[in-house]
C-alpha cells in the first residue's frame, strides 16, 4: 500500500485503492528483476509489479477460484477474492492461479493492478 508520505506499507482494509503491488519472495517465487535497489536506512522489500508471485491471501470472505480478481482484505496484508465490482476498481491486486476454497494461504497470482 502507498502511505501518505510515499512509503510502502502493508494492506489493512478491504478494497483499498493505495495497492501498490504484491511483497516479493514467497513460497517457490523469487524475484526476478529488482529496480532501485539502492542503499537505505530502512528495511527494503521487493515488490512486485507484475509477474507471477505468491500471496497470502484468506477465503473467509469467499473462496477463491482460479481467475478470481483478488483485492486487499481486512486482514492485514492479505488478499482476497474481489466480491464487490463497484468496489473492485482501482483496488484489484492480480488473479487467483490456484484456488483456496477455505481458511488462508499462499497462492500464486498473477499480478496485474487495475
Amino acid at each position: 500500500m502507498l502511505s501518505e508520505e510515499g512509503s510502502l506499507r502493508h494492506s489493512a482494509s478491504a478494497y483499498d485503492k493505495c495497492v501498490a503491488g504484491i511483497v516479493s519472495g514467497g513460497g517457490d517465487y523469487r524475484p526476478a528483476i529488482i529496480l532501485d535497489n539502492r542503499i537505505s536506512g530502512s528495511e527494503r522489500v521487493p515488490v512486485a509489479l507484475m509477474g507471477k508471485v505468491a500471496c497470502k491471501v484468506e477465503a473467509t470472505y469467499g473462496a477463491v477460484g482460479v481467475g478470481d480478481l483478488l483485492t486487499t482484505s481486512d486482514t492485514p496484508g492479505h488478499a482476497m477474492k474481489a466480491n464487490d465490482s463497484t468496489r473492485a476498481f482501482g483496488a484489484v491486486i492480480g488473479k487467483a492461479l490456484r484456488p483456496l476454497h477455505e481458511g488462508r494461504g499462499l497462492v500464486p497470482v498473477l499480478v496485474c493492478l487495475q
